[in-house]
């Protein structure tokens, strides 16, 4: 008998892990979180191909996923608007610089060409948090990357995607695991 198994995300968006069976094997996979704008991973189990889309790597999960030039504030909060309702920003070389500074506690997060304006205090917590302290004596377990090794996120440690030899340490923005 197969019952399918339902993650209910923090900010309402039901991630389907799949179907828990005795025959399926599980497999740490990754999966699109829309609301944050980003991939994470889980623990998925494979015996049917009805979860929810999943991809085998971050890099597969953020090329198929997110736009090359896409630029947002941590953890995609809003933007921080000016009285006028705007948002972007740019930098002090250009000469739109003056007209669009960012309000007080926001700053601009620059993409390509234009910036955002985002919260100061939000984005320090969210770097606070990318630095993935663990407990004395242990350290964060890190993953290869393109240019240089980074910790493991997740959204949640109840995702269950640290290995079974760390511990999950669960922050405000993101969960991280300990060895």
């Amino acid at each position: 008998m197969l019952l399918p198994s339902l993650l209910f995300l923090s900010l309402g968006v039901f991630v389907q892990a799949g179907d828990q069976c005795k025959i399926g094997s599980k497999k740490i996979m990754y999966y699109f979180e829309p609301n944050r704008m980003a991939c994470f991973p889980q623990m998925t189990i494979e015996c049917s191909q009805e979860a929810t889309e999943r991809y085998e790597t971050l890099r597969e999960c953020q090329r198929r996923r997110l736009p090359m030039d896409f630029n947002m504030c941590a953890a995609n909060f809003p933007a921080v608007k000016r009285p006028n309702g705007e948002s972007h920003c740019f930098h002090e070389t250009m000469p739109e610089f003056e007209q669009n500074k960012c309000p007080e506690g926001s700053f601009c997060n620059f993409g390509f060409r234009v910036g955002i304006c985002c919260d100061k205090k939000i984005e320090d917590e969210y770097n606070a948090e990318a630095h993935a302290a663990c407990p004395e004596g242990k350290k964060a377990i890190r993953t290869p990357g393109d240019e240089f090794d980074r910790p493991v996120f997740g959204k949640e440690c109840s995702h269950n995607f640290c290995p079974a030899d760390t511990s999950c340490q669960q922050g405000k923005y993101l969960a991280w695991c300990c060895k």
